[in-house]
């Protein structure tokens, strides 16, 4: 049908003055042969152009004006018959068929509705492909297949489309071979090869192709073989598959056609939710540089953020590891896991619950747990799958800090150390609670367990939280030293609003001397400050005079009354 643009033929001021709007740029022709006076050179002379007396159809989707939808006509008989078998099946209740006629009636139906979809894929990639959608007012075949299917899948007009351009994997849906599931996740396998094969210079990847594709296509009978858990060289399944491979490379034609075959072929052998892992694993036996191109991306967006919960009640980590994190991550809980000697009595409790019908099937939540677990000490509930990888990471880190393998910071072994004052030990009435290096507020409870295998050493801090101060001719604080100006300072930095308010892991605290060890051969605790790397360069290289939290000022020399008029404005 022959059409025209509305800005061929309306006029500047039609425009500005808006008589047309809502109406669509695109006009049909018959709409001018009702106006035979129209100038298609842009202005309407005789007789002024109206809005025509039917503006089309109130349906979502709807290309343009129309004079009326097509009827259709009624279903051919084969359609009819089909109709009227499945009012009829509707009309039959289940319940009513002894048990065995019940299982076969219902196992036939499902293999008739599989069957059903296949032929109707194909049907919705006819209407998709000739535009029958368009018959009826939809813009897409997405848009009428949703309308006329809603509880369906969309995608499969997506798909019936794609499977025209693969006829070795359309012939095995039609025949029953594979699943539609099945065969979505081969077509997209199929298109992430699609542009790296059949090239010009005979190169996939630059790899030689004649190399690639036989040894990828081999692949599958490795693949088989795995998921089989191992036969032995003479098993008929892997003979026949076997053959199957070598009818493929013998049948040669395109790269893509090959490795079609090859795709299918393994869709046909394992079941859907085994097939996307060992399609991926062909797809970049194809093309390597593209597991190099996730593995870079995941270095770059691989981060960590450890917080502690508002209420203080533990602490929320989340965060993306790169392959290597996450491998030796995998690795480690796994050992720890299996040194776990609960675990195994968790999971038959978890098995006896799910088979008695008590827990669900994630194996994480009790159905009605205020019943079953009421009276239980909770050391003896079954945890969750994720409680005990929580459990095999706090183990696996409490190995690594009790075996010295964190080695040694600021002098001392790297452990984790509590900060409590005597009353919190003695359990007085009002007594503060104990407080770790992350700067957390500790219960007693864990304190105490944490008690009986502690190396507890104690520091007299005065009225104002002043550690007892020291001075010796080392060049450097001890390391009890350092542990005593971390209690004194909170382990955070000296100076204000050069790092955060919190302890961080992160910021390197450094211990610089207020006075100068070159001019008076002493280190004292009262001397000695913790400042971070920002404060210590702007000190050193910076020759700014800084403001501490406790309202005095220093620079390189040491403390000053006042900052001096020439130097860089306080933090």
């Amino acid at each position: 049908m022959a059409t025209f643009r509305a800005s061929d033929w309306l006029t500047p001021s039609e425009v500005d003055e808006g008589a047309w709007e809502g109406v669509p740029d695109v006009i049909p022709a018959w709409v001018l042969e009702q106006h035979p006076v129209l100038d298609r050179s842009g202005c309407a002379c005789e007789v002024p152009l109206e809005p025509a007396a039917e503006p089309g159809w109130a349906i979502p989707g709807v290309t343009g004006l129309s004079r009326e939808p097509v009827r259709l006509p009624p279903v051919s008989p084969t359609v009819a018959a089909v109709q009227s078998a499945i009012q009829r099946l509707c009309a039959t209740d289940p319940a009513g068929l002894p048990a065995a006629q019940a299982l076969a009636d219902s196992e036939a139906m499902l293999a008739l509705e599989q069957q059903l979809r296949v032929h109707g894929v194909r049907r919705i990639a006819d209407v998709a492909a000739r535009g029958l959608h368009e018959l009826v007012g939809y813009r897409s075949a997405r848009t009428w297949l949703r309308d006329q299917r809603p509880d369906g899948d969309t995608s499969d007009a997506s798909l019936g489309q794609a499977l025209r351009g693969f006829p070795v994997l359309t012939r095995s849906v039609t025949d029953g071979r594979c699943s539609l599931a099945s065969a979505k996740k081969v077509v997209h396998a199929l298109q992430r090869c699609g542009r790296h094969v059949d090239r010009l210079n005979g190169l996939i990847d630059r790899q030689p192709a004649a190399d690639v594709i036989p040894a990828v296509v081999g692949h599958v009978v490795d693949l088989v073989a795995a998921h089989l858990l191992g036969v032995e060289d003479d098993d008929p399944r892997l003979l026949r598959l076997q053959q199957q491979v070598a009818a493929i490379l013998v049948a040669g034609g395109t790269e893509l056609t090959q490795l079609e075959a090859a795709f299918a072929l393994l869709a046909q052998e394992l079941p859907t939710r085994h097939l996307s892992a060992n399609l991926e694993e062909l797809v970049l036996a194809v093309v390597p540089a593209l597991l190099d191109k996730a593995a870079e991306h995941g270095r770059d967006t691989a981060g960590l953020r450890l917080t502690l919960k508002g209420d203080g009640s533990g602490w929320h980590l989340q965060g993306d590891l790169d392959l290597e994190c996450g491998e030796r991550l995998y690795v480690a809980l796994g050992a720890e896991a299996a040194r776990d000697p609960r675990n195994p009595a968790d999971t038959q409790a978890w098995a006896d619950a799910r088979a008695d019908g008590t827990a669900g099937t994630d194996g994480n939540a009790w159905v009605d747990s205020a019943n079953l677990l009421a009276g239980l000490d909770p050391e003896l509930r079954p945890r969750s799958k994720r409680r005990r990888l929580h459990d095999a990471l706090n183990g696996l880190l409490g190995r690594h800090l009790d075996t010295g393998l964190a080695g040694t910071a600021g002098k001392m072994p790297v452990q984790i150390n509590v900060t409590l004052p005597e009353a919190t030990v003695t359990g007085a009435p009002g007594a503060r609670p104990a407080r770790g290096d992350s700067g957390a507020l500790l219960p007693r409870s864990l304190v105490r367990r944490w008690w009986c295998d502690a190396r507890v050493t104690g520091y007299v801090l005065g009225l104002g939280g002043k550690a007892l101060r020291t001075v010796h001719a080392q060049r450097t604080l001890t390391g009890r030293e350092r542990k005593a100006l971390a209690i004194e300072t909170g382990a955070r930095c000296a100076g204000i609003g050069c790092c955060p308010d919190k302890p961080d892991p992160l910021v390197v605290l450094r211990p610089h001397h207020a006075r100068r060890y070159a001019d008076d051969g002493s280190t004292s605790l009262d001397e000695t400050l913790p400042v971070c790397d920002t404060l210590h360069h702007d000190l050193h290289e910076g020759g700014k005079t800084v403001r501490l939290r406790d309202g005095r000022y220093l620079n390189e020399q040491g403390f000053t009354p006042t900052p001096s008029l020439y130097d860089a404005p306080p933090f």
